[in-house]
């Protein structure tokens, strides 16, 4: 079988994290109000989680790439059967993956942390001299 199918767009737009310094946000807007330390920590559980969800997909991987030992009509039904239950595992877990990426993305937001801004931070240290003080 193929590689894994694409998977619904988890954009979450009624869900907001909002750093507890920020009460005036949260009460106005909605969502979960936690102390940076908090959210900096969940943020960590999630990147965690995230990373063993991957791990599981990758060695989920031969559950529908399964090839049959033979031609019989047997044979390709039970190993259809088997990669059609594989690959809905995978897609599970692919939606899984998807859904715990957004809420990361939107506690990074919530914390001001954006790939964006690794990147040019580490473009701006490049240039005044490796960041070495």
């Amino acid at each position: 079988m193929a590689e894994q199918n694409t998977v619904d767009d988890f954009s979450l737009p009624g869900l907001n994290f909002f750093v507890a310094d920020d009460l005036n946000a949260a009460g106005s807007a909605g969502g979960f109000s936690l102390s940076r330390d908090e959210m900096t920590a969940e943020l960590e559980n999630l990147r965690r989680l995230h990373d063993r969800i991957e791990a599981q997909r990758e060695r989920a991987a031969p559950l529908w790439s399964i090839v049959s030992p033979g031609s019989d009509p047997a044979s390709v039904r039970n190993t259809n059967a088997s990669n059609t239950s594989g690959t809905s595992y995978g897609e599970h877990l692919a939606r899984q993956s998807q859904f715990v990426a957004t809420i990361i993305g939107k506690i990074q937001t919530a914390l001001g942390i954006t790939q964006q801004h690794d990147e040019q931070a580490a473009a701006e240290i490049g240039n005044v001299g490796g960041g070495h003080f």
